[in-house]
């Protein structure tokens, strides 16, 4: 073996230990070559897809998509960077004895060469496994967007999923419409049995609001002791149906704290996306009207957003009390 077959095999042999896959591929999808992926646990090479089309080997939908990416980089002559996964709907094929893995995520790393192959420009695409971290950054941004004490969306989250809808349903027009809750006399609770219990009876409350909304719908803790749910595909007449099944549900189940058994209420406010919105602020400003005006005309209250709602502000301390039973 001369000293130039010596360096080709050296050559392979670095290429073919990369942790990483490395795949040329020509600009209509034919895999040239294939390196590396050891640590990809993929469980297979890929050397055989050599000579192969992607649509050869990947679902229609699959190989149409990874064929924009090699399209997109070699028409805009710049490195792309994206992120898949293969799940079983979507795996490739795989030869008979290598067992089809789980579900995996990769980044690919799209960059196009100076080489052609039969005419046609190539590019080398990197795949590297991301499973792992792909999933911890799932789960981060899960808790960063979960209110702690009752599992719901925090604030944060909410307002953005909200401002979400709004730009959704100025371009669809198709009926959302918004609860605000409130848990009455929330402070006496606090001052008569203890943060705990009033921390309890938050949880309870976020319990029953889950157990009324459907899968549609976002639930969220937007304060203390207030919630907010976004109701899809849904008008102010159904909105209304909502509110009332739910005011009824928290109302008929007491909370049990220590020794107590607590019977909870809340108003709640309704409001309707209206195509004048051009902000979250006017869909929340109704509704918290609307919910202001269940409060100061007797509590355990739904009350739908009309601009005949008064603004004149009630002395709420009157009622200051809560109604607790012995368990």
């Amino acid at each position: 073996m001369d000293s130039n077959d010596r360096l080709k095999e050296r050559y392979y042999k670095v290429l073919d230990s990369l942790p990483d896959h490395v795949f040329i591929f020509s600009e209509s999808g034919i895999y040239i070559d294939v390196y590396g992926g050891e640590e990809n646990a993929t469980g297979f090479d890929c050397k055989p897809f050599i000579g192969h089309s992607l649509n050869d080997v990947a679902p229609p939908e699959m190989a149409a998509q990874f064929l924009s990416y090699i399209t997109k980089a070699l028409a805009e002559n710049a490195t792309q960077v994206v992120k898949y996964h293969f799940a079983n709907q979507n795996m490739i094929k795989l030869p008979a004895e290598v067992m089809p893995p789980e579900e995996l995520w990769f980044e690919g790393t799209i960059k196009p060469l100076p080489i052609t192959e039969n005419g046609e420009r190539t590019v080398v695409w990197m795949a590297r496994n991301i499973t792992q971290r792909y999933y911890l950054e799932k789960q981060l941004k899960k808790l960063s967007e979960t209110d702690e004490m009752t599992g719901v969306s925090n604030r944060r989250a909410f307002m953005s999923y909200l401002a979400k809808e709004l730009k959704k349903f100025r371009r669809y027009h198709v009926d959302v419409s918004f609860l605000m809750l409130d848990i009455d006399r929330f402070k006496a609770i606090n001052d008569q049995l203890g943060h705990q219990s009033g921390d309890e009876v938050i949880k309870h409350v976020a319990k029953l609001c889950q157990l009324e909304v459907r899968e549609v719908d976002y639930l969220g803790r937007i304060g203390g002791e207030e919630f907010a749910i976004i109701l899809a595909h849904t008008g102010e007449d159904k909105a209304l149906e909502i509110a009332e099944r739910i005011r009824e549900s928290i109302s008929s189940a007491s909370c049990e704290v220590e020794d107590y058994s607590v019977n909870v209420t809340v108003s709640i406010g309704v409001s309707q996306m209206r195509t004048t919105d051009d902000s979250i602020k006017f869909v929340l400003s109704r509704a918290d009207k609307a919910m202001y005006h269940s409060k100061v005309t007797g509590r355990n209250k739904v009350t739908v957003y009309s601009r005949g709602l008064k603004n004149s502000k009630v002395n709420l301390t009157s009622e200051n009390r809560i109604v607790l039973r012995s368990s």
